[in-house]
């Protein structure tokens, strides 16, 4: 059995109609030579559909080849359909990094390149730079070998594996973007601010490293390491008027309370999106099913009927459910609640602005923070002596 997944926009569309929609898409796929069955969930913010595919045709003297180059012609049929049906499409869809054996060596912890995918991924945020990024990449013991293309090996890999291999976001260019710690800014703002190396890493606790197996190369590295990032954390805390223990404590406390703040924003407005989406498509369900269910009221076989119309019936009595739980207010319109699932969504994307500078803010002073305490000496108790009696 072969399965498809066709999503659709919240609030775009009927779950009738994208049930219609996986059906044309199904007997397109397939020619009309193959056992299928559409399933449409709406159990989501999002409508989608489940399609099985019997791999077997119907003469039962033939299989359904899932050749290379396949998924470019689904997709190809699903745009076209979703178009010609006044629907959006992913313009340019993200390439897959992954091949079917990549993703089950992956699944099943095998795969050189998704060990190096989450060590690149670990290592990354807390560079000032490429050639940092290096640096740390050969602190965790891969060798590296860079020319046109960078590549990578770890200890008992029999070849280097090279980064673009993983994905556009892991060419040595794309490595070399988010390695640098002014990532975010305009390439005007990049060229005109100058790098002052604000962004600084957590120490490294190097006596606990070297106790896990880290080498005596890896403590001089180290020792170096921690150098420049306390000297980074002193300018920071110059650039930022910060002298006072208590202040750096209040400003790092106040960046999670607002991170915290706008990430809980985000969750309602996704919370309501959810609500919004469902409640349109309950409306649009009851309309559709009216006649449907009417009749069903008045039938004496309601037995029969039910299993015929058992489907439009539970769509509408579950229609009916949600408008009771309204509490006597009025049923908006279709129209009210696709103008409501804009305005949210554009606030969300607003708000997402925020949170990602919000994070940003919060990870800065914390590390500060934290670097502070361990230049110091502090623990728990010493920074509560440090605090002046109230």
């Amino acid at each position: 059995m072969y399965r498809i997944i066709q999503s659709f926009k919240p609030g775009e569309i009927s779950p009738e109609e994208a049930n219609r929609i996986g059906y044309e898409l199904a007997m397109k796929y397939t020619g009309g030579q193959h056992q299928f069955v559409v399933a449409t969930h709406v159990d989501k913010a999002h409508i989608h559909t489940h399609i099985e595919i019997n791999s077997t045709n119907l003469n039962c003297d033939g299989k359904l080849r899932d050749v290379k180059g396949s998924a470019m012609v689904l997709r190809r049929l699903n745009d076209e359909l979703c178009k010609a049906h006044g629907l959006s499409v992913i313009e340019n869809p993200k390439p897959s990094a992954k091949k079917q054996k990549e993703m089950a060596a992956a699944k099943y912890g095998t795969s050189h390149k998704e060990q190096l995918r989450q060590i690149i991924d670990r290592v990354l945020p807390d560079c000032q730079g490429y050639d940092d990024f290096l640096a740390k990449m050969r602190a965790e013991g891969y060798e590296i070998k860079e020319g046109k293309k960078l590549s990578f090996r770890a200890p008992g890999w029999d070849r280097f594996t090279r980064s673009d291999k993983l994905g556009s976001d892991y060419t040595k260019e794309a490595l070399r973007e988010r390695s640098d710690p002014r990532r975010g800014r305009s390439a005007e703002a990049k060229k005109a601010i100058p790098h002052t190396g604000r962004k600084v890493n957590m120490l490294i606790d190097i006596q606990a490293k070297i106790a896990a197996g880290k080498g005596a190369g890896y403590e001089r590295w180290a020792k170096i390491f921690n150098l420049k990032e306390a000297a980074k954390t002193l300018n920071f805390l110059i650039e930022n008027d910060l002298t006072d223990y208590d202040e750096l404590a209040a400003r790092a406390e106040q960046a999670g309370d607002r991170f915290d703040e706008v990430s809980h924003r985000i969750k309602q407005l996704e919370a309501r999106m959810g609500e919004v989406a469902q409640l349109k498509t309950h409306i649009i369900n009851y309309s559709k099913t009216r006649e449907v269910y009417a009749a069903y009221k008045k039938s004496r076989h309601k037995k029969e009927f039910l299993a015929e119309h058992g489907a439009e019936i539970a769509q509408h009595e579950a229609a009916k459910k949600a408008f009771d739980a309204l509490d006597g207010k009025p049923i908006p319109k279709v129209a009210q609640l696709s103008q409501e699932y804009a305005a949210l969504l554009a606030e969300k994307q607003e708000q997402y602005a925020e949170y990602k500078a919000a994070k940003q803010d919060m990870i800065d002073y914390r590390t500060m923070k934290q670097n502070v305490d361990k230049i110091l000496g502090f623990g728990p108790e010493e920074q509560e002596r440090q605090r002046p009696e109230r």
